[in-house]
């Protein structure tokens, strides 16, 4: 016998109500009512959503898998705070994400199965483990994510979150914002004014959405864009005075699509990631110029002999590391 605990998620941004459920693999801690010591089991289940103004802006052609890494990022702390006995004041800061889409039918658009609403259904299986814990108070998660659209399995992926003492979080955030203003001779800006990308080049729709600058190349082959800080979309707000995840991961993927649509011509509005891995090194400061960089790989084909692009990515900010990608654009037939 399973016993199930479920909890609702609040619409957020066009998100839809989701439901959290969930699945202790051993009774002893859930009758105790006492904080887990071992591997927690959870079922996140919901429908896509239709009106988020970001991971519905664009041609349509695949649903964003950033729909999952977004919700993963919702829950971590909860997760923490709620099931592992982590302290309220302790907040959850992510790390870094991986990826893969195993399969991309799921994630089209136009897949067939549908709910009789008319939305297709996701559910994401994650399994999440302490790591590094200190008297039985775990501080980090390490999650392990299955997901299914229609019941069809499409995509696999972990994610890593840490705990931070409140006051190491803030003498973390001190440390960083002063080591960025204390170096003026590493300052790193743009020559002039930064104008957005055509929409379109990174897969979006409108304006608001993008957030990277036409790019400049290199002889080397590297494309170097700026993320765009001062962007009024709400989606885009900063978090707890530095930018946000969902800023740093939106400017990987626009970057990602302009890297392999400029230097091999796929086209952005049938691509996606079929594949991403990210690494958190820093905190971004909102008001510093933010440079990405983007080094394409050879052109490949996946095992379906779809074009496949890896693209290799560093973030940086007066030089110094924020974050750091590998992914792998693929474009569908």
């Amino acid at each position: 016998m399973t016993v199930k605990s479920a909890a609702t998620a609040e619409p957020a941004l066009g998100n839809g109500t989701r439901h959290l459920i969930h699945c202790p693999p051993s009774w002893d801690h859930y009758l105790l009512d006492a904080p887990s010591v071992g591997e927690e089991h959870f079922v996140l289940a919901g429908e896509l959503p239709r009106a988020h103004p970001l991971f519905n802006d664009g041609p349509g052609h695949f649903h964003d898998a950033q729909i999952v890494t977004e919700t993963i990022r919702e829950i971590g702390e909860f997760v923490g705070h709620r099931y592992f006995g982590v302290p309220q004041d302790r907040p959850g800061l992510f790390f870094g994400f991986h990826l893969d889409l195993t399969e991309l039918r799921a994630w089209r658009t136009d897949w067939a199965d549908s709910t009789e609403s008319g939305a297709a259904r996701i559910t994401t299986n994650i399994r999440a483990k302490p790591a590094n814990a200190m008297n039985g108070v775990p501080r980090g998660l390490d999650f392990h994510i299955e997901v299914r659209i229609n019941d069809m399995p499409c995509c696999t992926g972990t994610a890593g979150l840490v705990f931070l003492m409140p006051q190491l979080h803030r003498n973390h955030l001190a440390h960083n914002r002063q080591a960025l203003r204390a170096a003026p001779e590493l300052d790193d800006a743009p020559d002039g004014a930064l104008r957005p990308v055509d929409p379109a080049e990174v897969g979006r729709s409108a304006v608001s959405n993008v957030v990277i600058s036409e790019p400049s190349e290199s002889s080397r082959g590297r494309l170097t864009t700026w993320v765009l800080t001062d962007n009024p979309n709400p989606v885009f707000a900063p978090e707890g005075g530095h930018l946000s995840g969902t800023h740093l991961l939106e400017s990987l993927r626009q970057t990602s699509l302009l890297a392999a649509g400029r230097t091999f011509g796929l086209a952005p509005a049938r691509s996606t990631l079929a594949s991403s891995e990210v690494h958190f090194r820093s905190y971004a400061e909102p008001g510093l110029p933010l440079r990405c960089t983007a080094v394409p790989g050879a052109l490949g084909r996946d095992e379906y002999g779809r074009p496949a692009v890896p693209v290799t990515l560093t973030v940086t900010q007066r030089r110094r590391a924020v974050a750091e990608a590998r992914t792998t654009v693929v474009q569908d037939f």
